[in-house]
């Protein structure tokens, strides 16, 4: 990691393509878009908050993963409060998963959106009829961007 560290500022201190790097990322803090600080994001005010919500899964060897995905779309597509779904297989080289090979992601952009009007909706309890009996394991995570005050 300090070698990486060490490399980009040699890099940013001595080559063209350095200086260049060192512009545009100054321009880049003046607009508004998050900018990533020591995992922490930092934020110029004008950003809407929302609240991620990652589930990862490990299915079955035999779960139909077509039927789950268009099911998941279907679904979860049509509950309000549920924004930027996205269904997801792992394309990570390092075989590091832990078994979990999917995840479905959302985000609300609000805890009520999620607790109260995702949770309790019908189609959510449909999917977990669909899904429920195929799942070895899952994981569920959520966090806001920007954090939470």
């Amino acid at each position: 990691m300090a070698l990486l560290k060490n490399t980009r500022r040699w890099i940013l201190k001595n080559t063209v393509l350095g200086s260049a790097l060192a512009s545009g990322l100054a321009l880049m803090s003046l607009s508004c878009t998050p900018k990533v600080v020591n995992s922490k994001v930092l934020t110029t005010g004008k950003e809407e908050r929302k609240l991620h919500h990652i589930v990862l899964f490990n299915f079955k060897d035999d779960a139909p993963i077509d039927v789950i995905e268009s099911s998941l779309y279907e679904l979860f597509g049509s509950i309000k409060g549920v924004n930027d779904l996205s269904f997801n297989r792992n394309v990570s080289s390092r075989n590091l998963d832990k078994g979990y090979k999917h995840s479905f992601y959302m985000t609300f952009k609000s805890e009520f959106d999620r607790d109260s009007v995702f949770y309790p909706h019908p189609n959510y309890k449909k999917m977990g009829g669909i899904i429920g009996q195929h799942i070895e394991e899952y994981l569920i995570y959520d966090y806001w961007i920007p954090e939470k005050e």
